[in-house]
């Protein structure tokens, strides 16, 4: 995997951005560039609207760009509009859908124009448009070389002087047609943005406070977590949790603050903060040796196996795998003798056998989620050096590949040629 051109494009000065009515002397320790996203239905209403526009008035950020989705329901209903008419090209798709994000720019940039902030919009339809893609138009993938030097040089100049509103979710190909980045892409766009500009905080304003640990509408005890590391985001996102868009999380940076705050409570409410960062560069590589392979036939139902689950106590569980009779679990080596025999007494398992000797190879890259062919195209190297593989298990972003400990040298330079 080839590393992303221009994305560690360095910048000049800052200065401080005061909205004309705001009161002087107030003091915030914040951070000086920021990038804030409103979802569609925090821009539902005028009130709302208003409400948004307020939020990014106090906020107490120096440099401020905002990111805007379409008001709750629009894309939904162009969506529908379009579906109904039989419109079948792509690129009128783009074109059509594209209105919602143009609309609540104009929209927002107005309201904050209202409150005496100085406010530019940015539309695709202008030259100075930013965010250029491939011609994907309904899911289109952002040059990161061209859309950083067009951010260096249309938006990095009026933060200071103006608050800078973009349309989410868009984008523009080298021909200037209009492209979209699929559901969820306006949160790719507030990323890119905080990207190419270094932003040293990343704002994303949902309806939620911050992300939960279940979704509020299915478990109303649901409580909202105050910090995640990004692999947790990422698996909870491609899971089906609808707060971030789990492709977006690959272009954060380093020391970058990530939050997700409420609507309700404000852009200075702790809400949740991502840490860490993808190795955006490479794929992550680990390995590990001596683990063991405890293989159980038995009845794969969930209370059998939950039973067979907590009978490992306090060991380290490094991949589990299950057939349509068996259930095999990696683990530490410690005292697998008493693992077998404690197993065994339990009689959740009709036979079991253990094998010893058993090493790990991870390989973790988010690229992996939507570039289909990693499992084959690791297994099959492997495969092409003798290398014979135990297990296969895969997460995520996350490959396992479980193989003889005395292998594991030789498996991990085969991994790293091709990755």
């Amino acid at each position: 995997m080839q590393a992303n051109k221009g994305w560690n494009l360095q910048y000049g000065g800052r200065v401080k951005l005061e909205p004309k009515n705001s009161p002087k002397g107030r003091t915030k320790t914040m951070a000086n560039r920021a990038v804030i996203k409103f979802g569609g239905a925090d821009l539902a209403t005028g009130e709302k609207i208003r409400k948004a526009a307020k939020m990014v008035a106090e906020s107490g950020y120096k440099e401020i760009v905002v990111v805007v989705s379409a008001m709750a329901g629009v894309t939904d209903n162009l969506t529908k509009l379009i579906s109904e008419i039989g419109i079948a090209d792509a690129q009128d798709y783009a074109d059509i859908v594209s209105m919602g994000e143009r609309t609540s720019a104009r929209i927002l940039c107005s309201a904050l124009r209202s409150l005496g902030v100085e406010s530019e919009y940015f539309d695709p339809s202008q030259e100075n448009w930013p965010i250029i893609t491939d011609s994907n138009f309904k899911d289109a993938t952002p040059n990161m070389e061209k859309t950083c030097e067009r951010v260096r040089l249309f938006v990095e100049p009026l933060l200071g002087k103006k608050v800078v509103v973009v349309c989410g979710f868009l984008g523009r190909d080298e021909e200037g047609h209009i492209t979209t980045l699929g559901r969820g892409g306006s949160d790719t766009t507030a990323m890119v943005l905080g990207n190419c500009l270094k932003a040293e905080e990343i704002v994303l304003v949902k309806e939620t406070e911050g992300v939960m640990s279940a979704d509020p509408k299915i478990v109303p005890e649901a409580k909202p977590l105050k910090k995640l590391d990004i692999h947790e985001m990422f698996a909870l996102s491609h899971g089906g949790a609808k707060i971030i868009k789990a492709e977006a999380l690959k272009f954060k940076l380093p020391d970058q603050k990530l939050r997700v705050v409420s609507f309700f409570n404000g852009i200075s409410s702790g809400g949740t903060e991502i840490s860490g960062v993808f190795n955006s560069s490479s794929c992550e590589i680990t390995d590990k040796k001596g683990l063991v392979a405890v293989s159980m036939i038995c009845s794969i139902e969930p209370s059998n196996v939950s039973k067979i689950i907590a009978s490992f106590g306090n060991r380290p569980i490094y991949g589990i795998s299950t057939g349509k009779v068996s259930l095999t679990v990696f683990t530490s080596s410690e005292e697998p003798n008493k693992l077998i025999s404690e197993l065994h007494r339990s009689e959740l398992c009709k036979a079991l056998s253990l094998r010893t000797n058993v090493g790990l190879i991870e390989v973790t890259h988010p690229s992996f989620i939507d570039s289909p062919g990693w499992v084959a195209k690791v297994s099959g190297a492997l495969a092409s050096k003798n290398i014979n593989i135990i297990e296969v298990t895969s997460s995520k972003a996350t490959i396992s590949i479980f193989i003889d400990d005395k292998l594991v040298e030789d498996a991990l330079k085969v991994v790293r040629d091709i990755v």
